[in-house]
């Protein structure tokens, strides 16, 4: 008899795994909106602010869809372990950073909200998941293969993205060069002859598994959109009642791109708590690839379509932010050079973190 796959609605999903932050995400959102009904003047800029809080924590439901949607399919075509995490999961950790950079740029016609977005976050992916990872486990073991492989890669596209704004302009052949960069990696990856990717135990439908990528991507993309929205609503305030321009950076730094990250937290302690370590850290280096090549090369490709124009940059900004995320790649090469990272070197890579962000608010500011 065909195995029957009972769906429970989100809620009771969520209430009986005890993930209480789900349903307080729901109503951050929704008291912040309705705060224009009940409240005025610059309280208003904090609900807004909770808003874009809960939509980022509500990121992690429609993540969490397509990269179970994209195992099952891998696994059922018998797609490599490379090329499922190397391709395809990094799209599902990387779909709220590609649609805040397109939303940013279709929408908005803002360049600097996903670009800054995605700096950030290639930026927490490699400090936080791996410094917050070593309070769950102490040392972390990785294979080494992983600094042959997976970490050149992320290492060519920043010294690209480093290169291509010395001029301080980003052209349409400037995104194609980081777009090919991107296939070529994944290319690399096809040579990879290891065995298929096998997700977690639970039966297959193939109705249930398109249906939950479908609306995983469509969720996704919605809820960047409106966290987009959220943040230009809450900069105009800030000017409105302040008369003070907020540069896009300060949102960037301090909550898109840690936020937008956060299923990638999510789905890397999920595996270093399961003792898949060394995938747990490859999980935030290949997402960092497909973000400064896909999530910056594809959105500014519509960008210089849609508008005729190159994209002028801040050189200043962008190359301090380009240069923050070079040297953080370099110290957790250097940190995983012995094939693990103890909860000391997870606490200095936390703090560089901070750092940054201390940084780079003094500069622009």
């Amino acid at each position: 008899m065909e195995k029957r796959i009972t769906q429970k609605p989100i809620l009771r999903q969520v209430s009986k795994k005890g993930n209480i932050k789900y349903l307080v995400s729901f109503l951050l959102v929704i008291l912040g909106y309705a705060s224009f009904l009940f409240f005025q003047g610059p309280i208003i800029i904090a609900f807004l602010i909770l808003a874009m809080l809960g939509i980022l924590l509500i990121f992690n439901i429609p993540s969490k869809w397509v990269e179970d949607s994209f195992s099952k399919l891998s696994y059922r075509f018998r797609i490599s372990s490379a090329i499922t995490g190397g391709f395809f999961l990094a799209i599902a950790s990387s779909a709220p950073e590609f649609f805040t950079a397109t939303s940013g740029v279709v929408y908005y016609k803002i360049f600097s909200i996903g670009f800054d977005t995605i700096i950030w976050s290639a930026i927490f992916n490699l400090c936080v998941i791996i410094g917050v990872g070593t309070f769950y486990k102490d040392p972390i073991l990785v294979r080494k293969s992983i600094l042959y492989r997976d970490f050149p890669s992320m290492g060519i596209a920043i010294v690209l993205l480093l290169v291509l704004a010395l001029d301080g302009v980003y052209s349409t052949v400037d995104f194609i060069i980081l777009i090919c960069t991107y296939f070529i990696y994944v290319w690399f990856l096809s040579l990879d002859r290891s065995r298929s990717y096998k997700p977690s135990k639970s039966a297959f439908s193939w109705r249930i598994t398109i249906i939950k990528l479908f609306f995983g991507i469509v969720l996704i993309a919605l809820l960047a959109h409106l966290m987009v929205a959220t943040g230009q609503e809450t900069i105009n305030l800030f000017e409105h009642f302040y008369g003070y321009a907020l540069p896009v950076g300060v949102l960037a730094c301090t909550i898109y791109g840690p936020g937008t990250s956060i299923a990638d937290l999510f789905m890397s302690l999920a595996a270093i708590r399961k003792g898949e370590q060394t995938a747990g850290v490859v999980n935030g280096i290949s997402s960092n690839t497909f973000d400064l090549t896909i999530c910056i090369g594809v959105p500014g490709l519509a960008y210089t379509f849609l508008t005729g124009k190159d994209i002028l940059i801040n050189v200043y900004d962008s190359l301090l932010m380009i240069l923050m995320l070079l040297l953080s790649y370099v110290l957790v090469f250097f940190v995983l050079r012995n094939g693990k990272v103890t909860i000391r070197e997870g606490i200095f890579l936390l703090g560089y973190f901070l750092s940054c962000i201390v940084v780079y608010l003094v500069h622009i500011f």
